[in-house]
């Protein structure tokens, strides 16, 4: 008995070493990092990525260090990308070319004059530190410049293979850049625009497009909505989403699913409420969604899942259980029955 308790002892002592090194084997595993040099303009001290406090005509370069912690040499693509917010609501750094909003007057590229994408080599388990130069614009601007350093690693050459599909492994940080010339804040603001039905990943959705205008971050947004028929209070579909945040000067696409519910052509009413900090925004827009429109979208959409019937599912293990009873109760009778004819007998 102490021998098996030592032996469990043992097991559960190697189960816990193992999981503790789950994650520094997972670091180790992407092969590189990437560190910001922050220079004395920093006017955050508290973290890891480029906030700075700029003038009008600055000129400045910077630098972030590549460090290649594999044992063969690594290739790197390192861009200045505009901060944009994708359709998840989320602040997106990854996107090279990404399509800006109309109320972005200068950005990202419009300051960046060298550097802003390049081809880096680096050595294995060494460092490479990479510089690019940024240059504001003469007219001092309101509110922030916000964009990252991407540095998304070059995957390596696959070998020849007569495999039909390759999966190769591309890891990427990025390193917020936000620059700023007055320490006067700049809400953000939020507008409704294009409120149109579509399709996303073969699901039907119902999309709103929300902007953010002002050169501001808008964080922990929530977003409450709903869509009733035209001149109805009734509740057809609707979508709640929290921790959401947008760049400044920049837009998304904010999706309720469609789910089981197969939208007729006809009018609608988008009910929207938004809420950032102590900021809230309510919106009421008519849309239509047009007969051909309905037509298309149903061409290509998936099947909704059908609800599994969970009535049917209890009412088969009831069932179930009630001849499993009939059944052992039959067993018991037949077992004391011969019981009793032996007993007769003798």
């Amino acid at each position: 008995m102490k021998r098996g308790w030592q032996l469990l002892l043992a097991l559960s002592l190697a189960l816990v070493g193992l999981i503790w090194q789950m994650p520094m084997a997972l670091a180790d595993s992407v092969g590189y990092t990437v560190r910001a040099e922050l220079p004395s303009n920093q006017d955050d001290k508290q973290v890891n990525y480029f906030a700075l406090r700029v003038k009008p005509d600055q000129t400045q370069e910077l630098a972030i260090v590549i460090n290649n912690t594999s044992d063969r040499q690594q290739k790197y693509v390192v861009s200045i990308n505009q901060a944009v917010t994708n359709d998840n609501g989320v602040i997106d750094y990854s996107q090279v070319k990404p399509k800006l909003d109309p109320s972005l007057k200068v950005g990202i590229q419009d300051i960046f004059t060298k550097g802003s994408d390049q081809k880096v080599t680096v050595a294995a388990n060494a460092q490479k530190k990479v510089t690019f130069t940024y240059t504001m614009p003469a007219k001092e601007l309101p509110g922030i410049i916000l964009g990252g350093v991407y540095v998304e690693q070059v995957p390596a050459a696959a070998k020849h293979t007569t495999a039909k599909i390759m999966i190769q492994n591309a890891f990427a940080y990025a390193i917020g850049l936000r620059l700023r010339e007055s320490t006067r804040t700049v809400l953000p603001d939020m507008r409704l625009h294009e409120v149109k039905a579509t399709q996303i990943n073969r699901r039907n959705y119902v999309t709103a497009n929300l902007q953010n205008p002002q050169p501001g971050i808008m964080q922990k947004l929530t977003v409450n909505a709903r869509v009733t028929k035209f001149d109805s209070v009734k509740t057809l579909i609707r979508q709640q989403q929290s921790g959401m945040g947008m760049a400044p000067n920049s837009n998304f696409n904010f999706g309720i699913p469609w789910g089981n519910q197969n939208l007729p052509a006809g009018q609608y009413t988008l009910y929207l409420t938004a809420k950032a900090g102590s900021q809230t925004w309510q919106f009421t827009r008519n849309f239509t969604i047009a007969d051909q429109t309905v037509k298309r979208l149903n061409k290509t959409v998936l099947a909704p899942a059908k609800r599994p019937n969970y009535w049917l599912y209890a009412a088969l293990a009831l069932l179930i259980a009630i001849l499993l009873a009939i059944i052992g109760y039959l067993l018991y009778r037949s077992r004391h029955r011969d019981d009793d004819d032996d007993v007769d007998d003798e």
